[in-house]
């Protein structure tokens, strides 16, 4: 069986908020620490926070290499001579100077033709302690790595230490399930619901856009087959009847009205899509495909609705600025009215579908020519769907190029530094999946993403049935979590990392945040709304669960220190002590056994053993005897109530061969004459594991959690038995009051107990030998 241990009573088991490599001292492990400024783990931190820097490439042009033939051959010279020589530092450092100028110049063509300078750069970084710079470099060259020419050892090996883990979405929808029988005051809001049919069809649906305002939702449909040809139905999806529709959200219900096709002004016999609306409400900004007039195979319109009328008029083509003669499509318009996102597949961007922006100028109206959003964006791949959120100014986009993708296409963020983009992150598992994620929408707020999603999917995704849903924003998704929480996992005696899973609860909005596994470097890592109340979990399978709650102020770090089993011992759940001689149950312990049938159905992965325990008075086999008496009548209480199977609950006595304390006061033969309950995980348990938190098992005199009102109707106990059990209650507690009253010395007291309690018939050798009872 495998077994888990704890001393009796005295495991330091805490969520200890301390400076990082800092060992509490021995006897310390169960203080809390909190340290609200940023806590460094280690001096490479303090480097990384220093010198990391995101790389900048400010002199970008389409189709461009930049070549110094000069510079070019002293890189080359500096990085021989580097290898040559037993001090390569002061080489290094010019070496890296040389290649920090001879990037930032890069053009685009210089990402097809020159990425081992970047990797170059990143080895050099890396071999000068700057970690970060380092990891940016290295992660650059992957990216526009075009025949995945550049090995992944050295980057996996500096990523290690801070890898984040997200949990496999099957592993957590799980581990939800076990959460929500251990706490089933707090249900996951996590739910991916079908928007109602006033929105969707039996067509496609797909390319949604909800105005900031949360009033208005436009979209892309197939619905309308009206004009369809008889040599048409061979393959519909090949006709002209991609067209706009929008909704109004009633503002009273909330409900979506009945969706309408927007005006014949703007969807013509020609194809519309991928529509969105600027924020003066009156402007629209939509893709129009093979119209013979236009630049190229599709090309970027807008059109104005005049509100005295109630039309939509002067549609235009936005010109050869916006367009060209290639694919343009996916406008997106900046909450400023004046930033135009979209997507182009022209010559001389970095991959297959680059972003590009234009500005438009506030006199002249006028849009400058479009450049491409450059490569922390872009890759060797297909970047699709720019939104661009006002919310810290966070642009999220769908991208088959970068790193830790979880499908083909996924779905990514990132923040405007006021000069340059910050590297994107992957918006995990709840979102993304092992599918293609694009044609997406997030609300004003940033807390709901609709998107386009299909039960069919084909390679052709022009051929899926999409159809449009809304999601609860991960919280490490929104536009607002900016606050790292960062943590190491420890073990408080041995001083190892530990690994293990962590959960986060947002206790303000009852927000699931997605959960991540502990790495190798027992690290984890979360982005979070700042200024919240939180609620962690870290579960693993060789520690109590820990339990914490925390407000979040600004980035922290901070040391988790726990301790982890020994191998082969149980762990010791509650001790319950009796009166001597007697093997009846106290009226104060009925609440306590109660708890425990209820801890053993929350946790079906442990078994229990009872165990009795007897003081010295007496014969031994009369004390073993009755040891016995006392484990059964608590194992067959407990197996009864909760109605256990067989072998779930055993019982075994031990009599006087295990004090606790020696016997030789009557406050320490009280101490010895006690029933311990001891768990073990069950070898044959099949489910999944979340072991119970500290509060859980040593709760005391005061119960973790307050009694259930019903759960004694659960059980069907005859009449006569609940009888019973009250007569016996009443019984001790009038005892008890009669002692309290006479004030009687504990020895006198003992032998009027002996008088009152119902004697333990004594053994043949006892009778002989003439000896009592025992304790």
């Amino acid at each position: 069986m495998k077994t888990l241990s704890l001393f009796i009573f005295s495991l330091m088991l805490s969520l200890a908020l301390l400076p990082a490599q800092e060992v509490p001292a021995e006897g310390e492990a169960g203080q809390i620490i909190k340290e609200k400024a940023v806590v460094v783990r280690s001096d490479e931190a303090d480097i990384m926070a220093e010198i990391g820097q995101l790389p900048y490439f400010p002199n970008l042009e389409a189709g461009q290499r930049y070549y110094d033939e000069k510079a070019y051959a002293k890189i080359q010279s500096l990085h021989a001579e580097g290898e040559a020589t037993d001090n390569p530092l002061p080489l290094l450092k010019e070496l890296d100077a040389l290649l920090m100028d001879y990037t930032r110049r890069f053009g685009t063509e210089n990402f097809r033709l020159d990425y081992d300078l970047l990797w170059m750069a990143g080895g050099v970084k890396h071999l000068l302690g700057d970690t970060i710079g380092a990891i940016h470099y290295y992660e650059l060259a992957k990216m526009h790595d075009r025949g995945n020419k550049i090995p992944d050892f050295a980057l996996t090996q500096l990523q290690a230490p801070t890898k984040v883990e997200w949990l496999p979405i099957d592993q957590y929808y799980k581990l939800l399930e076990v959460r929500r029988r251990v706490d089933p005051l707090i249900f996951p809001k996590a739910v991916l619901e079908r928007m109602p049919p006033t929105i969707n069809s039996d067509f496609p649906d797909y390319a949604p856009y909800l105005h900031p305002t949360d009033s208005i939702l436009i979209f892309t449909s197939r619905r309308d087959f009206s004009g369809m040809r008889p040599e048409d139905y061979v393959d519909p999806f090949s006709i002209n009847n991609e067209d706009l529709y929008f909704s109004e959200r009633d503002f009273i219900t909330g409900d979506w009205t009945e969706a309408m096709r927007i005006s014949d002004t703007v969807n013509s016999s020609f194809n519309e899509g991928s529509a969105c609306l600027a924020p003066d409400g009156v402007t629209l900004y939509f893709t129009r495909c093979r119209e013979d007039r236009g630049f190229g195979s599709c090309d970027i319109y807008t059109a104005r609705y005049d509100p005295s009328t109630g039309e939509w008029g002067h549609v235009q083509n936005l010109g050869s600025e916006i367009n060209s003669k290639a694919w343009d499509s996916q406008p997106n318009i900046a909450p400023d009215g004046r930033t135009l996102f979209f997507v182009s597949n022209r010559n001389g961007g970095f991959g297959g579908t680059d972003i590009y922006y234009a500005t438009r100028d506030d006199e002249s109206g006028r849009w400058s020519p479009a450049k491409n959003i450059g490569p922390m964006i872009n890759t060797a791949e297909n970047e699709v769907t720019p939104y661009f959120h006002r919310i810290n100014e966070t642009l999220y986009f769908s991208s088959t190029g970068h790193l830790k993708n979880y499908g083909s296409y996924d779905i990514f963020k990132s923040r405007w530094k006021g000069d340059r983009w910050e590297f994107p992150e992957n918006l995990g598992p709840l979102i993304n999946t092992d599918g293609n994620q694009y044609y997406f929408t997030i609300n004003g707020r940033g807390t709901l993403i609709f998107y386009s999603n299909s039960e069919n999917p084909e390679e052709d995704h022009v051929r899926q049935n999409f159809d449009l849903y809304a999601f609860p924003m991960p919280m490490e998704a929104r536009p607002d979590a900016v606050a790292e929480l960062k943590g190491y996992l420890v073990d408080s005696v041995s001083g190892f990392k530990l690994r293990g899973t962590v959960m986060i609860l947002d206790l303000e909005e009852g927000v699931e945040v997605a959960p991540k596994r502990i790495n190798e470097d027992g690290y984890f890592e979360f982005d979070l709304v700042n200024d919240r109340r939180y609620r962690l979990f870290v579960l693993g399978d060789n520690f109590l669960t820990l339990e914490e709650e925390m407000v979040l102020t600004g980035d922290t770090t901070f040391t988790i220190f726990t301790q982890s089993f020994e191998e082969n011992k149980p762990i010791v759940f509650e001790s319950m002590e009796f009166r001597s001689n007697s093997a009846k149950l106290k009226s104060s312990v009925k609440p306590k056994l109660d708890y425990i049938v209820r801890f053993l159905e929350t946790y079906p992965m442990f078994k229990l053993e009872v165990e009795g325990h007897t003081d010295a008075v007496g014969r031994e086999e009369s004390n073993l005897r009755l040891s016995q008496e006392r484990a059964d009548a608590i194992a067959d209480y407990l197996t009864r109530k909760g109605n256990f199977a067989e072998g779930r609950i055993t019982a075994k006595g031990y009599g006087e061969t295990r004090p606790l304390v020696p016997n030789d006061t009557e406050e320490n033969r009280r101490q010895n004459r006690r029933v311990e309950f001891k768990l073990a995980l069950d070898d044959t348990y099949e489910g999944d594991l979340w072991l119970p938190t500290e509060a859980e098992l040593f709760f005391g005199e005061d119960l973790p959690v307050e009694a259930d009102p019903n759960f004694d109707s659960e059980f069907d106990w005859s009449e006569s038995e609940e009888a019973e059990w009250a007569e016996e209650i009443e019984a001790e507690d009038a005892e008890e009051a009669l002692f309290d009253d006479l004030d009687l010395e504990s020895e006198l007291e003992s032998d009027i107990i002996e008088m009152l309690e119902e004697e333990v018939p004594p053994t043949e050798e006892e009778e002989e030998a003439g000896g009592g009872s025992g304790p």
